[in-house]
């Protein structure tokens, strides 16, 4: 489903993207190809002019620089001296008659545009000029410019023609360029969409497999109470009314767990929906850490353990939290410590306060958290009991510590205990009164 997805993603990103690339081409072609016609067309008219001021200023022009300008530049170059033609050949043979081309010209001068070559100037300073394009008999086409050229001895008519073919091939191989750049490009985003879509893809797959490792380990954690409450009810069916009581015993203790279970999953539900509140009210931390010692102190006693609270010496004003919810996560903490630290171990609460935050810490010298498991312990149903033996925790309490601490928008680290064993961090920000 996910490759399918992946598909269909890249699909769409580089028709998008490769349809702009392509209008742009097209725009950034026409733009190339008008340009370029406007430079040749510049560069032709400024011919006609060269050759109109030799016209004027010298009486005899030498055929020899006629026919270079001709080789040089495609031209064909018709002079008429008082309506005698100028007599030059031509340095090159275009594939229509010269003559032919000539008589095309005139006749569109005249009959589409009503200019007539022979007829006087209408200045005897100003040169009267016509300039558009024509087609040949073998599909080769022309740039024409016809000019009537006054002179102190009369006027010549001149009649410029260029062949447009070298111009035709440097459009066709422009157009072939941008046709190459345009599918290199294509093909390029293409790649590169298949790629980031994998990439964008990367959290769904990883949310996905999460999502199945939580639906094993929530299967796992409810069939167990469940094969006990079915098994229990039978043998009471069974039984005689004195040895009920037993399984009815162990009916209670599993609905008991299973209600603390849904009920974690429930949390953990309404975090996800961002629709978990907290209520924040002015809480005394110190008083709350008393508390709890006193709560745990009877537990640590019982497994020999040593539990010890640390306050600063200056008295700590209030801060605003939810005094339930920060409880909960103390407790989740002190919790794990009682459950990892052995027999004889040292679990340590430190409460300290720094500029714009109160920390916590919960220090304990058991095992510690192996850089195996690290990475993994905030997740949901993660134990570092991979058999799931313990009956007593199901892997949901420090993803909702970090839940809860992030409503707060505070932070839940650890790190490793510098004499062996684990410390977990809470940070607390707080704004200080003035």
């Amino acid at each position: 489903m996910l490759k399918g997805l992946r598909f269909q993603l890249a699909l769409i990103c580089s028709t998008i993207t490769g349809l702009i690339l392509f209008i742009i081409c097209l725009i950034s072609l026409q733009i190339s190809e008008s340009q370029l016609n406007s430079r040749n067309q510049i560069a032709f008219e400024n011919q006609l002019q060269t050759i109109s001021y030799q016209l004027q200023t010298q009486r005899n022009i030498k055929s020899s620089w006629l026919a270079q300008l001709e080789a040089d530049n495609k031209l064909i170059i018709s002079i008429e001296d008082n309506g005698h033609p100028f007599f030059f050949k031509g340095a090159w043979s275009p594939s229509t008659p010269r003559h032919d081309l000539l008589q095309q010209a005139h006749k569109d001068a005249l009959g589409l545009y009503n200019f007539d070559k022979d007829a006087p100037t209408t200045s005897t300073l100003s040169i009267d000029k016509i300039f558009f394009k024509i087609q040949g008999n073998t599909n080769d086409s022309y740039r024409v410019g016809i000019a009537r050229i006054p002179s102190s001895v009369g006027s010549y008519t001149l009649t410029l023609l260029q062949d447009l073919s070298t111009e035709k091939v440097t459009i066709i191989e422009t157009r072939i360029l941008f046709i190459l750049i345009s599918f290199t490009g294509i093909l390029l985003l293409s790649l590169f969409s298949y790629w980031f879509a994998g990439r964008a893809i990367i959290p769904i797959e990883e949310n996905q497999r999460k999502q199945v490792q939580f639906i094993a380990a929530a299967s796992h954690e409810l069939k167990t109470p469940l094969a006990v409450i079915r098994s229990s009810n039978a043998l009471i069916q069974s039984q005689n009314h004195q040895e009920s009581q037993l399984f009815t015993s162990q009916i209670e203790r599993e609905c008991t767990r299973l209600t603390r279970l849904i009920n974690d999953l429930l949390l953990l539900a309404t975090a996800d929906a961002h629709t978990w509140s907290i209520h924040k009210e002015p809480v005394d931390l110190d008083t709350l850490l008393i508390d709890l010692l006193d709560t745990f102190l009877p537990l640590a006693a019982k497994k020999q353990q040593h539990l010890t609270l640390h306050l600063p010496d200056e008295i700590l004003p209030p801060i605003p939290c939810d005094q339930e919810r920060i409880e909960q996560i103390i407790t989740i903490l002190i919790d794990n410590a009682l459950h990892y630290v052995p027999t004889g171990g040292h679990i340590t609460i430190e409460l300290s306060k720094m500029p714009g935050a109160y920390i916590i810490k919960i220090i304990d010298d058991g095992p510690g958290i192996s850089k195996e498991h690290a990475p993994h312990i905030f997740d949901r149903f993660y134990r570092v009991d991979a058999a799931r033996k313990d009956k007593n925790h199901y892997g949901l309490g420090l993803s909702i510590a970090k839940e809860i601490i992030h409503l707060h928008n505070g932070s839940l680290t650890h790190s490793p205990t510098p004499c062996g064993g684990c410390t977990f961090k809470i940070e607390l920000p707080y704004l200080p009164t003035k």
